[in-house]
């Protein structure tokens, strides 16, 4: 069932999406689970508990080197230590650019679901069912900057959702865990629906290299707008993805944050009974975004030898201690937001209609 589900969509992808589309079908990820007949069991009603977009804007990496000493006989050499570090910003696009792009296309998927017949469940409603009990309503519209280390997290205008609680440091709580089919049974097998984007637009690589007579720290920044398949645990140790999806994905069995829009209604043990997922199989580039596409820093410490003298010695290297590099990469905006809209576009059109199909067999 899933080979022709999946084969059908391909086919039908072709009809409605441009000559040129951002995802090609070769990109898409279909996952579709449909047990005893669920949509016939479930109401035509969704609750969207989750729909976010996040954009990086900033991230950062560094490298380091530690200070060596070799004493011999008849001199000492000396090799320094280093330190190379890399931030780079965003600029060219700001937060009320994502804004509108969040609201539109929040637009048009509650549109694309009710002009199937779809009822949209009120955050209000949710709100009364077991799952929420304790949970604080949150509105959207309110783009935040405390929820990943580099990247803006924005919800759509006028949408609320909850969550368990709100941090000191304005972290939210228990947002981000996995689509709950429990959260479905108490709304009496109605379907739950995730949409979520995430946007990294620059990969830094940090490495360091230390020899008898040489030491140099390295940071490379390869810069390309993506819309990412899925950011993991093991990403980006030093700043951001990592800590970014560990922080996202608090089921102890969800090591990574995906880019997906997913419906699931039903419930048995902790699995649901109707499951569709349409995402990413790999991060899908956009060109033409940045001038810049690629940046180097590199520290370097090299020997400096002096023969022993019955006075103290002046050790002297080539480099230094610390390089610190702060970088501005500016995209070419109009390019920017046409690829982030039209991907988001594409990506919901084609996980409705991935859904619709799945209700319907």
């Amino acid at each position: 069932m899933k080979t022709s589900l999946i084969t059908i969509l391909f086919v039908l992808l072709g009809l409605f999406q441009p000559a040129d589309p951002y995802i090609s079908s070769k990109d898409y990820d279909v996952n579709a689970f449909h047990r005893n007949k669920q949509s016939s069991k479930s109401p035509k009603r969704v609750y969207i508990q989750k729909f976010r977009a996040l954009f990086e804007v900033y991230e950062e990496a560094s490298a380091s080197t530690s200070g060596s000493k070799n004493e011999r006989a008849n001199r000492t050499t000396t090799v320094s230590g280093t330190k190379t570090s890399m931030g780079v910003q965003l600029s060219g696009v700001d937060i009320p650019d994502f804004q509108k792009i969040v609201d539109e296309a929040y637009a048009d998927f509650v549109a694309q679901l009710e002009a199937d017949g779809f009822e949209i469940i009120t955050a209000d409603e949710a709100g009364k069912t077991d799952y929420y009990s304790g949970y604080e309503k949150v509105k959207g519209g309110a783009s935040s900057t405390d929820q990943a280390t580099g990247y803006v997290m924005v919800t759509p205008t006028g949408y609320d959702y909850w969550v368990k609680g709100i941090s000191n440091s304005g972290r939210e709580k228990g947002t981000f865990v996995d689509t709950s089919s429990k959260l479905s049974q108490d709304l009496n097998d109605a379907y739950v629906a995730e949409a979520t984007f995430i946007f990294p637009f620059v990969n830094l690589d940090a490495s360091s290299t230390s020899f008898a007579n040489y030491a140099s720290s390295k940071v490379k920044a390869d810069i390309n707008l993506r819309l990412a398949a899925a950011v993991g645990t093991q990403d980006n140790e030093q700043m951001s993805l990592g800590k970014f999806a560990k922080g996202f994905t608090t089921s102890p069995t969800q090591g990574r944050l995906a880019s997906q829009v997913r419906f699931v209604a039903g419930h048995m043990a902790s699995s649901p009974l109707f499951d569709s997922s349409t995402g990413l199989k790999r991060d899908v580039y956009f060109g033409g975004v940045f001038k810049e596409d690629k940046l180097v820093e590199v520290t370097s410490a090299e020997v400096a030898t002096f023969s022993k003298t019955a006075y103290p010695q002046l050790v002297m290297v080539s480099g230094g201690e610390l390089n610190l590099a702060s970088h501005y990469v500016a995209c070419d905006t109009e390019t920017y937001l046409t690829a982030a809209k039209g991907s988001i576009q594409e990506l919901i059109g084609s996980g409705i209609y991935n859904f619709k199909t799945l209700v319907k067999d």
